[in-house]
Parts: C-alpha cells; sequence; structure tokens
C-alpha cells in the first residue's frame, strides 16, 4: 500500500470569467507547493463556472481560450509540484462533456468526462461516450475520479474498487435549489461516508463554495469516518491507506471485491 499522502482542495465558487477562475486556482496551486501537497482537486466546472449558477448556459465559450487556459494551468502546476485535477468542460460531438482534468500525473493530460447526468445536467452537457472506470496514478496512490451525481451510482464506485483504487477523489457542485428542501444537505454527506466505508477507502471531495451548497469539501479515512471539512479556501488533508487501520478493513474489502468480481473457471 502506498505511503500518507498530503492532498489539497481548492474550495471557491466559480464565475463566469475564465480569466479569474484561472488566476484563483494558478494561486491555490502556489499555496498547495509551498505546503507540499502532492494534488490538488478543484469543484466541478472551476474553470468555466457551472452553468445554471455561474453562467446561464454554455452559450458563448469561446473552447480555444479555455484550452488555452488549461495548458497554462498545466505550466503552472508542472512549477509548483503538483497534480492538478481541475473541473472544465470540452466540446464532443454529441455536445459537451462535463471533464475532470488531471494535469501532471502522466505525460499527457487525463481527462475523465461524467458519465451519470442529472435532468438539469442534460440541459447543458452530453454524458460521456467512453465506458469503464478512470484511475490515476499520484504519489504511487492508485486514484478513482469521479463527478458529483455519480455518488449516487454504486457501481461505478465499485469499478474502481475492482480495478484497484487506493483512493477516491471527487470534484462537484453539490449546491443549488432542492427538491425536498434540507434533505440533500443531510443524506449527500452520508452517501460520501458510505462511498468510502463500503470499499474500505479514503475519499477526498472538492465541492464549491457557492452558499447555497450542500455540503463543505472534505475527507473521510477508509473507515467512512469524516476526517475534514472545510468551507472556503485551502483545505489541506492527509490522506492514510486502509493499512494504517486495523486489518479488518482489508479484509472487508477483499470480502467486497468477492461480490464484484466474476467467478473463475470451475
Amino acid at each position: 500500500m502506498p505511503a500518507p499522502l498530503v492532498a489539497a482542495v481548492a474550495a471557491f465558487t466559480a464565475t463566469s470569467s475564465l480569466v479569474d477562475n484561472a488566476a484563483r486556482i494558478r494561486a491555490f496551486l502556489a499555496e498547495a507547493g509551498r505546503a507540499h501537497a502532492a494534488l490538488l482537486l478543484t469543484p466541478e466546472c472551476a474553470l468555466i463556472g457551472y452553468p445554471g449558477a455561474a453562467r446561464p448556459s454554455l452559450a458563448g465559450i469561446d473552447w480555444c481560450a479555455v484550452a488555452d487556459q488549461e495548458e497554462r494551468l498545466e505550466a503552472e502546476a508542472a512549477r509548483a509540484g503538483v497534480v492538478l485535477v481541475l473541473g472544465t468542460a470540452s466540446p464532443l460531438s454529441s455536445g459537451v462533456g462535463n471533464d475532470a482534468l488531471v494535469l501532471g500525473a502522466t505525460s499527457r493530460p487525463v481527462r475523465y468526462r461524467k458519465r451519470c447526468l442529472t435532468p438539469l445536467d442534460r440541459e447543458h452537457f452530453a454524458p460521456s461516450p467512453e465506458q469503464g472506470a478512470c484511475l490515476v496514478t499520484i504519489a504511487g496512490w492508485r486514484m478513482g475520479i469521479t463527478i458529483c451525481y455519480e455518488l449516487r451510482f454504486g457501481a461505478l464506485w465499485a469499478g474502481q474498487a475492482a480495478d484497484g483504487a487506493d483512493g477516491f477523489l471527487t470534484i462537484a457542485h453539490m449546491a443549488g435549489r432542492d427538491v425536498d428542501p434540507g434533505t440533500k444537505a443531510a443524506v449527500v454527506p452520508q452517501l460520501y461516508s458510505a462511498r468510502a466505508a463500503e470499499w474500505a477507502t479514503p475519499l477526498l471531495l472538492a465541492n464549491t463554495a457557492a452558499a447555497d451548497r450542500w455540503l463543505d469539501s472534505g475527507l473521510w479515512d477508509a473507515r467512512g469516518i469524516a476526517m475534514q471539512h472545510g468551507a472556503e479556501g485551502l483545505m489541506l488533508a492527509r490522506m492514510l491507506p486502509r493499512t494504517a487501520y486495523d486489518p479488518w478493513y482489508g479484509a472487508l474489502r477483499a470480502q467486497s471485491l468477492a461480490q464484484v468480481r466474476p467467478p473463475g473457471p470451475g
């Protein structure tokens, strides 16, 4: 198992300005670098601003300017010595993808596109045409990547665990109107705890800092216990592997994996 990992979360409220959002992310990268963090997570759509919140729609976005800012942030992450998991978006033949772009973990960027979309998401985005779990190795950890609403689809997390995830990284815009007021604020943190607990896998969340958010950014350990939370600004978190806890947690994971892997011949 990997060694403990210092990670960082940039909890902020994105605007409709690419330039302003990128400037804030660069400042967070510099701060994370000074703190010797291995990685930095931003919220969902942190670069472009979440449609329906920071901007009315994706109409009029200059995708060349988005790509240019992504390249600049990649260079800034390299200077800071930090892997950046960036909430952004990109054009697809079927529409626009809602992306988590991993910069600095490999020789080329890794772009994960959100697979599970809410009805409101579908007004702006198209689901990923790709299939399968996304795992990226960062500082010796195999990290599974998910975005926001995918929290509610346990099979995605099971797939990452089956592929050997040591940690879960998730970016989100968990905010806005709740059809049953107060329900999401009560239920969503428990779902994050359950995802960590059922696979004995630490989970780090970067959520928006918008005033109407349902929960803060946070860290859940391999037992499913909420260890840290941060409303706004840079949150530093120390992620511990499941081997830091009683061997019972490793045995639980092995038993859980036996339920999702197909049986062998005979």
